[in-house]
């Protein structure tokens, strides 16, 4: 009877109490010390999970909240305010300008933390930064931005500029991944298949201290991007440019006769005669006097629009329980040549549900579906463009396609030489659960599949050339060929993690632990025919069914478990401590390898938080040190999914009369492989001043264990040399940034720079060397250059007589090479032996470069904004060789500079003799190695933001107009013609390639763009 008297007395008082409990409604106004409102503020319940509110344009907010809560508000370029609810309904907040941001809030590896109490190294890029550069690869946005952080880019093509990314230095060598972990709001992904519009911010994790919760895929560095989220209220944004882009550097070519004359100089010197003769001059020259343009071969292959646009709108909306913004893009590219270009198409919508102040659930889609279109064997125009003989016609007669340079007209591939089309598809979802049962404990949970896929249409014809007269000349390919390529791809991300803070007097504690799951799937199939009887029939049943026709398919899959910790103590936000632990198992691995540890500590000392320092606040507004040591891992090594493990190589073999069908193992394999791994140290300073001035220092040193190499054993054993982990490499550097802004009045000012200096080094490559041209050798940087030494040019017979035996015949005007391959003297001279071999050559040069710096310029005045970037590399080298840069090899076009070629009379001459024959003057030397440093004016933007007064009677919340320009002057001692940065090669085994120049150039962007708010 006292049970049913308790429930019924219960249920009479519940209205009763939950009115006493209801949530009472708190407005007002946010404005900074002037008295102007303050949009975009937010607003929320302190030791809630989730942001209840945003001040609007006018600065006014309003929320729902208890008696005794604490509203905390918060916003970039503010310090945080904390107002407590007593019996006011109306609650006005003045926001004090902090230029510093020592509120700031930094995304990290499984969480955030103020930026203050940092101990690891990390750079943070908001969306401002990302947002004026209208770029379409999101990698190449990164250029110059963060200390520590070097891009490379070599193309310019349509859907092909993505930059490679290396942090504090390039790691490993032999095919094992170099490229940084990118991960997406929690879920591993591309940074070029997302929007930079949708970006909110990007976190580069670049020490151990800040990284090792990542564990196995950290070495590289780690770079963490958040999305864009809804607001409460309600809002279209709408961000468009268009514009059209242009090449920044193409070799200039001389003239038709100019090429004759060089070649009849080149076979004067080779055979004693000329090969034109004066009635093939006059020819040329009546011919070119007809139809210039018929010889013109680059404005002929250089005659795509060059246009670009890209769209992005997206919508805000929320309520006191669910917000949403859904966004659409579209980014559309002409190549600078016909028939080549990208598109774009992105959907994103990030959900956010607050049922309470216990829970948030966020559920976020993502669909990218990209298609870019290239010509069939792209690499070939771009090998021409500074070669094609200028003396041979586009066209002859009835205008068929002339023969070009053996068969090879880029013009008729461009026009008639078919396609290369990619199309790539990528879905995610994700769904994440965030629960704080109280104050001091939240636990999350995360499922994110990923599902992709990648196909490729790659259609070759074979085009009929013509002899001036009429008559076939031939193909340059034996017939029309098909490759159809489709790949699948499927990653599964799963993790939960609690993390419990707790403070005790002046003791602030904070205990992170989760575990993961991520899976990965790869499938692949392919089909091949060629001898098209139609080929406009651009489908693998058009092509012949006989024994020519090919096909292939494959599967790989992969597994990582893990677990991971991480713990934070401050004492009085003075003295701050961070341990932590990842545990991770990789079925890319033997079993008996397959877990290992990845352990970082670090600390600092907030050296202006000390009494002493309580009188220089005003000056020294933070003062911090750092020092952390840790280690990290990488399982991307080798070409291989599973390195441990060497595949069976299918053939057949003749036995009796039959053939029989055969299976091999030609390579031994290695069950006791391990992932590499990098053990960093490193120290820092961060400095605020003035309320002005932020500083950065950080020095670093890494070294990294067991990257692979083929190491010698006995030919008894019948097979190949497995991998080992054999090699190790040290990186070591500096790196510096600084901040100042400021305003004045209606003014206002931020400049800002940074600059990084790594060293790289091969420590140990168990007595090994590897590669000619492009060197790995113990004791220089990774990928360095290898050659001979050039000593000049050969003046006359007599210095040839008393020099060297070299290459082939030498005349005057030929390189000299240093004799350095002999003994050496008491004094350590070098002895010379009279010949140069390859016992002579050196390392030459390094294509890691040793600076990276950025410089950036803000400028405001009322509605005026102004903003340049430059960006750069300095201390690295390039190397060209071949048809590129040496005169008159293999029958190539003459550039302006080619002309200063030594002779009789030019002794004093840049470049040797011309010759056709020559094997001395084609050797690798630093003759032909060049410096790749640059200057680049990366972006420059000038716009203008309507004032709000003009917009006060419509809906229209703001509009900003702009003109901008990247690219625009680059200043370079590297080969006319010839991009700087043309070494990095993303298809080659260790991302560089040396020599060739058949790349599409780096662009010149123009665009007009608008950024409309309703």
């Amino acid at each position: 009877m006292k049970k049913q008297l308790h429930l019924i007395f219960l249920l009479c008082f519940l209205p009763v109490g939950i009115l006493w409990a209801q949530q009472k409604n708190i407005r007002g106004k946010v404005t900074n010390e002037d008295g102007n409102p303050i949009e975009g503020v937010t607003i929320k319940i302190k030791g809630h999970l989730n942001a209840l509110a945003q001040t609007s344009e006018t600065g006014e907010y309003s929320i729902d909240a208890n008696t005794g809560d604490v509203l905390l508000f918060a916003s970039m370029g503010f310090a945080n305010a904390e107002r407590t609810i007593s019996d006011q309904d109306m609650i006005n907040v003045i926001m004090t300008a902090d230029l510093t941001n020592l509120d700031e809030v930094v995304v990290v590896g499984y969480g955030t933390q103020k930026k203050v109490n940092l101990t690891g190294a990390v750079s943070t890029i908001n969306s401002e930064q990302l947002e004026r550069r209208p770029v379409v690869s999101t990698s190449t946005a990164l250029q110059g931005l963060a200390p520590g952080v070097t891009v490379t880019s070599q193309s310019g093509a349509p859907g092909g500029d993505q930059g490679s990314i290396r942090i504090r230095g390039v790691n490993s060598f032999g095919g094992s991944d170099s490229e940084p972990l990118v991960i997406i709001d929690g879920v591993a992904g591309s940074l070029d298949n997302i929007d930079a519009n949708l970006i909110e911010s990007i976190s580069v994790l670049k020490d151990a201290a800040s990284a090792s919760i990542y564990g196995s895929r950290a070495a590289n560095g780690v770079i963490l991007v958040t999305t864009k989220r809804g607001k409460d209220q309600f809002g279209i944004n709408y961000k468009g440019y268009t514009g059209w882009q242009d090449p920044t550097f193409i070799p200039k070519v001389t003239d038709g006769a100019t090429f004759m004359k060089v070649f009849n100089d080149a076979n004067m010197n080779d055979n004693g005669s000329v090969i034109y003769s004066d009635k093939d001059f006059e020819d040329f020259n009546k011919l070119y006097a007809e139809n210039p343009d018929n010889f013109d071969w680059q404005k002929a292959i250089l005659s795509g629009s060059g246009f670009t646009h890209n769209h992005f709108l997206t919508l805000n909306a929320g309520a006191e329980k669910i917000r949403v913004a859904p966004s659409v893009g579209y980014v559309s590219q002409d190549g600078l040549i016909k028939n080549t270009g990208f598109k774009r198409y992105t959907f994103r919508n990030n959900m956010d549900i607050n049922p309470n102040d216990k829970l948030n659930i966020r559920f976020d889609l993502s669909a990218v579906n990209t298609n870019r279109t290239q010509i069939a064997n792209e690499g070939t125009i771009w090998n021409y463009i500074g070669r094609m003989p200028t003396n041979i016609p586009i066209r002859v007669a009835d205008g068929l396609w002339s023969e070009g340079w053996v068969k090879n007209n880029p013009v008729a591939f461009i026009e008639d030489g078919g396609n290369r089309k990619v199309n790539n598809l990528e879905l995610i979802g994700n769904l994440s659960i965030n629960y704080k049962p109280t104050e001091w404990l939240s636990l999350t949970g995360m499922a994110a599949p990923r599902y992709r896929t990648r196909n490729i249409h790659d259609f070759a014809k074979a085009v009929m050339t013509y002899y001036e007269d009429g008559n076939e000349a031939g193909t340059a390919l034996p017939s029309t060929e098909l490759t159809e390529s489709a790949y699948r791809y499927f990653n599964g991300s799963y993790s939960i993690q609690g993390t419990a803070q707790k403070s005790f007097n002046d003791h602030n504690l904070s205990l992170m632990i989760g575990a993961s799951r991520e899976t990965y799937d790869e499938k692949y199939l392919m089909g091949y025919r060629r001898d098209f009887t139609y080929d406009t029939y651009e489908v693998l049943n058009a092509g012949a069914d006989t024994e020519t026709k090919n096909n292939a398919g494959n599967q790989y899959q992969w597994l990582l478990a893990s677990t991971f910790g991480r713990f934070n103590y401050d004492y009085k936000g003075r003295y701050l401590l961070e341990a932590n632990l990842r545990y991770d198992g990789s079925s890319r691995f033997a079993s008996a390898n397959r877990w290992t540890a990845f352990p970082s500590f670090s600390a600092g000392w907030r050296i202006s938080e000390e009494p002493f320092m309580a009188n220089l606040k005003n000056s020294i507004n933070q003062l911090k040190l750092r020092a952390s040591w840790g280690k990290l891992g990488n399982q991307n090594i080798g070409n291989s999914y599973y390195p441990y493990i060497q595949t069976l190589e299918m053939g057949s073999i003749s036995v009796g009369g039959t053939v029989e069908q055969m299976i091999a193992l030609n390579t031994m394999a290695n069950q006791g492989l391990l992932w590499e791994e990098t053990t960093m140290t490193g120290v820092g300073l961060d400095a605020s001043l003035f309320n002005h001035f932020t500083f950065t220092f950080d020095w670093y040193k890494k070294h990294t264990d067991g990257i692979l190499l083929k190491l010698y054993i006995s030919e008894l054993y019948g097979k190949n040399a497995p991998f080992q982990n054999a090699a190790k490499v040290q990186n070591q550097g500096w790196e510096a940034s600084v901040r100042y802004d400021n305003q004045f009045g209606d003014f206002k000012i931020g400049i800002g720079a940074n600059i990084s200096d790594v060293r790289n080094k091969i420590t140990d490559m168990a007595g090994q060397t590897q590669g000619t041209l492009l060197r790995q050798q113990v004791g220089y940087p990774i990928n360095s250059i290898f050659g001979y030494v050039s000593d000049g040019l050969y003046q006359s017979q007599e210095e040839i007589d008393n020099g060297p035996t070299q290459f082939g015949t030498i005349k005057p005007g030929d390189i000299r090479y240093k004799d350095i391959a002999g003994g050496f003297d008491e004094n350590g001279n070098v002895i010379p032996d009279g010949k140069i071999s390859d016992a002579d050559k050196v390392i030459i040069g390094n294509t890691i470069p040793r600076y990276t710096y950025g410089f950036n310029l803000d400028l405001g005045y009322k509605g005026i904004r102004f903003g340049a970037f430059i960006q750069g590399v300095a201390k690295v080298d390039g190397y060209l060789d071949s048809h590129y840069v040496i005169p008159a090899v293999n029958s190539s076009a003459i550039k302006p500079w080619q002309l200063d070629y030594w002779s009789e009379d030019n002794k004093n001459a840049s470049l040797p003799r011309v010759s056709v024959t020559s094997t001395n003057n084609t050797q690798n030397s630093d003759f032909w190695m060049r410096s790749a440093s640059y200057l680049r004016l990366k972006n420059v933007q000038l716009g203008y933001e309507i004032p709000k007064s003009w917009l006060a009677n419509s809906k229209i919340g703001g509009i900003f107009i702009y003109a901008n320009g990247q690219n625009l002057f680059t200043k370079t001692n590297f080969y006319e013609g010839y991009d700087p940065e043309i070494n990095y090669n993303s298809g080659a085994q260790d991302g560089v390639s040396l020599g060739a120049g058949n790349f599409y150039p780096q662009v010149k962007v123009y665009t007009f763009g608008l950024d409309f708010k309703f």
